[in-house]
């Protein structure tokens, strides 16, 4: 596919979706969307501070699940400080 036909199929999509579903269509073409609400600083450093925490535990008792629990849960943590808007 060349570039001007790309451009053709995006702008028919883009008409299709306007008339289909006019609510979204403005949503994604609206300057400055709203942030995700997952994304947001109070719930990413939530996050942190639950990882953090399930590592220390799992650390001090010895059990392992909650250390690999804490793990997953920072990863998830790092995940969204990267893709902070």
């Amino acid at each position: 596919m060349d570039a001007a036909h790309e451009r053709h199929e995006l702008r028919r999509i883009e008409r299709w979706l306007a008339v289909n579903d006019p609510g979204l269509a403005a949503a994604l073409s609206a300057p400055g969307a709203e942030p995700r609400r997952l994304n947001r600083r109070p719930v990413r450093f939530t996050v942190d501070l639950l990882g953090a925490t399930c590592v220390v535990i799992g650390a001090a008792t010895g059990v392992l699940t909650f250390v690999f629990v804490g793990v997953v849960v920072l990863m998830v943590g790092a995940c969204l400080h990267t893709t902070r808007v």
